[in-house]
């Protein structure tokens, strides 16, 4: 009687829960067993008190939903004691349910939608014997969070602390060397976020094992995203750092670098080689991508183009943001007739300055054409008696 009377108290707390509730994961290993506690968690600061810590260490999860559809629940918190295991499922809505050995599966309804699961949003570990690791990702942007174009290197530093050093005296479990993975998410190209439910994502199969102390650098890496192109790449790479903690593996350090694509520029108005008698009144340029921290705009000179030449900078074409992402732009060449000179053979180029090559200028597009505006007429005279 008392077994039907829990079993029906933990169903109606399961059904009555509509709304989506932030909440606390720990896990544990406790007698080679994994047991996991979900605390929720109502206000956006504040102090949660934990589970008992027991066995060789604990991994504290921090999850969110985005939309308030589906909760999950702690079955601790519902008073039921240690008699109650149960596995949630948060691929769908199926809870399989132990209590004092009856055994129940529970569905709360419909598979929820991707965004309708709870995100992962801070992981941390804590034991006695748990070593750390601290990840560092930079590159020639400072800006925080961390972020790199498509086609500039970054670099990683790792600093590994709190590994034994003596292996004879250690208990059965403890961690005796720290893996790194390296894993990435490609970016929607619009809102410029993750894909939902997961799509885009993936480890690579690069990684690296650390069995001492100390600090690791590893310069020169360049974004792997898969692609068809590589400078056009848009997403996030992360560097993980976890040990073995019975059978899960517990992080104990990561770091993300956004990946930005290489800017591009297409001149529209203005016929390579044509010869022009005026200003092409229609000319304009289509910015695509243009980096978060860049200043772009247009200069022209007499001559076929040439890297490295100095024009008259023209103001119409002019373009700067600072931002956390990239941007798109189209601007006018309205001042070209401000550079000419003679007639001749003049070149626009289209120029954008970034962190990157030490702030100074990258051509992304250039078009050359003829200028003639002197029209020679050739004319006959005569007289007639």
């Amino acid at each position: 009687m008392k077994t039907r009377q829990i079993s029906l108290f933990i169903i109606t707390l399961l059904v009555s829960q509509a709304e989506a509730v932030d909440f606390v994961r720990q896990i544990q290993l406790i007698n080679g067993r994994t047991v996991v506690y979900d605390t929720p968690i109502a206000q956006k600061n504040g102090t949660v008190r934990s589970k008992p810590l027991e066995g060789d260490g604990a991994i504290f999860q921090l999850y969110a939903y985005q939309d308030p559809v589906f909760s999950p629940f702690t079955l601790l918190d519902a008073a039921v004691g240690t008699a109650v295991r149960a596995n949630v499922s948060l691929s769908s809505n199926l809870i399989d349910l132990t209590v004092l050995g009856i055994h129940l599966d529970i569905n709360l309804g419909s598979d929820p939608a991707g965004s309708s699961l709870p995100q992962l949003l801070a992981e941390q570990t804590v034991g006695a014997y748990i070593p750390e690791a601290r990840i560092s990702l930079t590159s020639a942007d400072p800006y925080f969070p961390p972020r790199t174009r498509a086609d500039q290197p970054f670099a990683a530093s790792v600093a590994v602390g709190r590994l034994p050093t003596d292996t004879d005296n250690l208990p059965e479990g403890v961690p005796t060397k720290v893996t790194m993975a390296r894993s990435y998410k490609l970016y929607e190209r619009t809102l410029h976020i993750p894909a939902e439910n997961g799509t885009g994502q993936g480890t690579y199969d690069q990684g690296f094992e650390f069995s001492k102390n100390g600090t690791f650098s590893l310069p020169g890496i360049y974004q792997n995203l898969p692609g068809e192109f590589p400078t056009k790449a848009m997403g996030e790479e992360s560097f993980t750092a976890t040990v073995k903690l019975g059978d899960a593996r517990a992080t104990v350090g990561s770091a993300t670098i956004q990946i930005w694509p290489v800017c591009t520029a297409v001149i529209e108005g203005i016929e390579p080689g044509k010869t022009y008698q005026e200003a092409p009144p229609e000319a304009r340029v289509t910015l695509t991508d243009l980096y978060p921290d860049s200043v772009t705009y247009a200069q022209i000179y007499r001559g076929p183009p040439a890297l490295g030449t100095t024009g008259t900078k023209l103001p119409s074409s002019a373009f700067s943001i600072n931002t956390f992402a990239p941007q798109n732009a189209v601007v006018p060449l309205a001042d070209i007739a401000d550079g000419f000179g003679e007639d001749g053979t003049y070149t626009i180029e289209v120029l954008t300055i970034t962190p990157f090559n030490h702030r100074q200028p990258e051509r992304i597009a250039y078009v050359s054409f003829e200028l003639k505006r002197t029209i020679s007429v050739r004319a006959m005279s005569a007289t007639m008696e």
